[in-house]
């Protein structure tokens, strides 16, 4: 198969959806020690949550990006003045709770992550439905959206469902990046592509995402939903790609000096996001994913790609079908 899809409109911006935004800060520390005072010597502070890392990324890679959310109180506010400083397009819908403050400490001597998150916000009847009205406004025929990370409270695990069914039946395709009960339900309306790690692979199917037999039958009982496309990414392994028919591809980037991976994972769902809208065959869509996701890697930052750094890394990755 050549193509992973219809590519969107080059007018249409893809929506990049964040529903349990976060002031995502990163803190490097000399020697990180547990029941210890850790004075950092270096902050750096974004807006973040997965689905802002996605959209940033996306925005850096060349794509008009329009980011949808929740964001409230004073951190709410911060985060929008943030999005605003690098031009991202957002419509938050605003919310009576504070947004969360998600911290990622990481030692300077071992590179070693250690992130705290914050439970986030619950969010009221009137909040949901607000956001279900805009949805519903942005589920157009050919435009691409994400569907990125957990869902705050007060949503219901059927949420990301509800939101692929509304964009299915609009002819609108969705990338669908979560995990356990949100991943099962939201596969059943059919979204275009489901990217679980390898981890949450193994937790929701019970196999290896190595046995390519097993990544094959499960491909095909995606497509029974409408699922066109299941990415299992491994890290910096790669990623595997495999369609209900049974196509099966294997993606692996350079071995680089990785210095945060934080946001690799997002960064790879922009990269093939970006490359579904531009109607992309298989092979370079995941050219272009896992590079930008190698690429974040090799950031300080999270959800910091280069565009020309992308494009140069995405020669370096070796795609082969199976």
């Amino acid at each position: 198969m050549s193509d992973v899809g219809n590519g969107g409109s080059p007018d249409m911006s893809i929506v990049c959806v964040s529903l349990n935004t976060a002031i995502d800060k990163r803190l490097l520390v000399p020697v990180f020690q547990l029941g210890a005072v850790n004075r950092a010597v270096q902050v750096n502070a974004t807006a973040g949550g997965k689905g802002l890392n996605v959209a940033r990324v996306a925005q850096s890679l060349g794509a008009d990006v329009l980011a949808v959310g929740f964001a409230g109180g004073s951190n709410g506010d911060w985060i929008r003045r943030k999005l605003d400083s690098i031009d991202l397009a957002h419509q938050m819908v605003p919310i009576a709770q504070e947004s969360r403050i998600c911290l990622n400490m990481i030692d300077r001597d071992t590179g070693q992550s250690t992130e705290v998150l914050e439970p986030g916000p619950e969010i009221s009847a009137a909040e949901k439905e607000q956001f279900l009205a805009l949805w519903k406004k942005l589920c157009v025929p050919g435009r691409w959206l994400s569907l990125s990370g957990s869902l705050p409270r007060g949503l219901g695990n059927d949420f990301y469902a509800r939101l692929v069914a509304e964009a299915r039946g609009a002819g609108a395709w969705v990338v669908l990046d979560t995990s356990g009960e949100p991943l099962q339900l939201g596969v059943l309306s059919g979204p275009h592509t489901v990217k679980p790690n390898e981890e949450e692979f193994r937790q929701w199917c019970g196999a290896d995402p190595r046995d390519y037999a097993a990544v094959r039958r499960v491909a095909a009982e995606l497509g029974s939903h409408g699922v066109q496309t299941l990415l299992v990414s491994l890290g910096r392994e790669g990623c595997i790609a495999a369609k209900p028919d049974g196509s099966l591809w294997l993606a692996v980037p350079p071995a680089v000096d990785a210095v945060n991976p934080v946001g690799s994972g997002d960064s790879f769902v922009a990269g093939w996001t970006v490359a579904c809208s531009r109607g992309l065959a298989v092979s370079e869509a995941l050219r272009c994913a896992v590079a930008a996701g190698t690429v974040n890697a090799m950031s300080p930052g999270t959800g910091e790609v280069d565009r020309s750094a992308a494009e140069a890394m995405a020669s370096r990755v070796v795609v082969t079908q199976l």
